[in-house]
């Protein structure tokens, strides 16, 4: 592997989930953790790790919300600037997809040109306690070579195959393989890219965005899915998701201690 030059990372931040599973009216990404919105949390902890720029895909109904939060377009109390657009009701891959869209111009804000070994981070703003090492550990193996790189933690549960699909009738399902666990890992974020990668993965698979369906659920699949190699960094327990209202309780149970 060849290290390629220190310029300056990028990241879009996805925030334009509506957070149904936390039992709350707000946009998740607005829910406060703490006191402090998810999304911003998320941002703090991108430009504590030198991000200089993220392009942040908000709901449109609260487009102006998420503005307030980052007031003269900056993330409060740093020098990474913060663009906003609104994200895709399609899927996340197509937010993504839009928040690439937007990231040359932020870029050019900032002072620079986007090159092809320009390390590009997607992030959730669900995983907003991601510590800093986790993010520069990405960037770091970006920055060496490597077009595609994410963190993971080890499965710690023994994982099945079965015939279907979760069903509401829950009726019982057939286990068809076990796959071995010493192999997997579960995938966190954010998942890290040179421009080039990113940028051909999503017009690769542009189609598969516009349903839910067929979207891709994180990045790192469009470059598998065009032929391209991933390769995974140590993640930590702390990135968790936070989707439901036992994992808010355990993020402020977290931060608390």
């Amino acid at each position: 592997m060849t290290t390629t030059d220190m310029t300056r990372a990028y990241a879009v931040l996805t925030a334009a989930g509506a957070g149904k599973r936390l039992g709350n009216t707000l946009p998740k990404a607005l829910i406060p953790l703490v006191g402090q919105p998810l999304v911003l949390r998320a941002a703090r902890g991108l430009a504590h790790a030198g991000i200089a720029g993220i392009v942040i895909t908000a709901p449109p109904e609260a487009y102006d919300d998420f503005r307030a939060v980052f007031p003269e377009n900056h993330v409060p109390g740093t020098d990474t600037q913060v663009h906003i657009v609104v994200g895709a009701s399609q899927s996340r891959q197509a937010s993504v997809g839009r928040g690439l869209a937007a990231i040359s111009n932020l870029a050019r804000t900032c002072g620079d040109e986007l090159q092809d070994d320009t390390v590009i981070l997607i992030h959730d703003a669900a995983r907003c306690l991601t510590p800093t090492d986790v993010i520069t550990r990405v960037i770091t193996a970006v920055r060496q070579g490597y077009e595609a790189v994410i963190p993971a933690m080890p499965v710690t549960d023994t994982l099945k195959m079965v015939d279907r699909p979760s069903a509401a009738d829950d009726v019982p399902r057939v286990v068809t393989a076990t796959p071995e666990r010493r192999c997997m890992v579960a995938i966190q974020t954010p998942q890290g890219f040179t421009w080039a990668t990113i940028r051909r993965a999503h017009e690769y698979g542009a189609e598969l965005s516009h349903n839910e369906m067929t979207a891709a659920t994180d990045d790192a699949a469009l470059v598998e899915a065009m032929g391209g190699t991933v390769h995974v960094v140590t993640g930590d327990l702390q990135a968790m998701k936070i989707t439901t209202s036992i994992d808010l309780a355990l993020a402020e149970l977290i931060l608390k201690q």
